[in-house]
C-alpha cells in the first residue's frame, strides 16, 4: 500500500511539472507572435455572468490595437479610445465622454497585457486541451501570485495549437463574476489608421475631464 501511495504521489509530482513547463511554453509562444504583431483587429462577443444576481448579458463589438498600446473598442452603446495616452470612453445612449489619462494599474484588460504583464505577476498553469471549431486549443490558467492585488482573480485564456492566437479569454474578478470574450475574424494583416485611435468632441457632447 506504501509503494502504491509513493507512486501515485510521484506520478501527481511528475504530471504538475509537465503541466507548468508547458503553459510556459505556450506563454512563450504566444509571446512571440504577439511582439510582431503591430494591427490587431478582431469582432468579440462580451458574456457576463453576475454572481450575486445570477443574470447575465451580452455584448458584441468590435477590437482594434494597434503598436500594443493604442486601442478602441466599439459596440452599439459604448465607445472606448486610447492613443497611448488619454482615454475616451463614450457613452452613446447618454452622449457623455469621460477623457482620463492613460493609468498604470488601470482595469483596462489587452492581449498584450495578458501576454506580458500578467505572465510576470501570476502563476501559469496549463489546464486543459480541447478542439474548437476543428482546431486544438490549450486552455491556460493565470493566477495572481501571492503578493499581487489588482482587480482579477483569475484569467483564463484559450490558444490555438497552429497558429498561437488568444480565441477566447475569461475573467473572473475578486467578487466572483465572470466576463468570457470570444474573438473571432482576427485580422493582423490590415494597417488601421492612426484617425481610429484619437476621438473627436462635438459642442454637443457631455464632457467630463478627469485628467486633473
Amino acid at each position: 500500500m506504501k509503494i502504491k501511495i509513493l507512486f501515485t504521489f510521484i506520478l501527481l509530482l511528475f504530471a504538475q511539472a509537465t503541466w507548468a513547463i508547458d503553459a510556459e511554453g505556450i506563454i512563450k509562444k504566444v509571446q512571440k507572435k504577439y511582439d510582431h504583431i503591430k494591427n490587431f483587429k478582431a469582432t468579440f462577443d462580451k458574456v457576463e455572468t453576475f454572481q450575486l444576481t445570477g443574470t447575465k448579458s451580452t455584448t458584441v463589438g468590435t477590437l482594434y490595437v494597434k503598436d500594443g498600446k493604442k486601442y478602441r473598442f466599439e459596440t452599439e452603446d459604448q465607445l472606448i479610445i486610447s492613443d497611448g495616452n488619454t482615454v475616451w470612453t463614450y457613452n452613446r445612449i447618454n452622449n457623455q465622454v469621460l477623457i482620463d489619462k492613460v493609468r498604470k494599474n488601470s482595469g483596462a484588460l489587452l492581449p498584450r497585457d495578458i501576454l506580458f504583464k500578467y505572465p510576470k505577476t501570476h502563476y501559469a498553469t496549463l489546464i486543459a486541451q480541447k478542439k474548437m471549431d476543428g482546431k486544438k486549443v490549450y486552455i491556460v490558467k493565470l493566477d495572481p501570485k501571492e503578493d499581487v492585488h489588482g482587480y482579477f482573480d483569475s484569467i483564463k485564456i484559450w490558444v490555438t495549437d497552429d497558429d498561437w492566437q488568444i480565441v477566447k479569454i475569461e475573467i473572473t474578478d475578486l467578487n466572483g463574476n465572470k466576463s468570457v470574450f470570444n474573438l473571432s475574424h482576427i485580422d493582423t494583416k490590415t494597417n488601421l489608421s492612426d484617425s481610429l485611435f484619437h476621438f473627436t468632441l462635438t459642442p454637443q457632447m457631455n464632457v467630463v475631464d478627469m485628467r486633473e
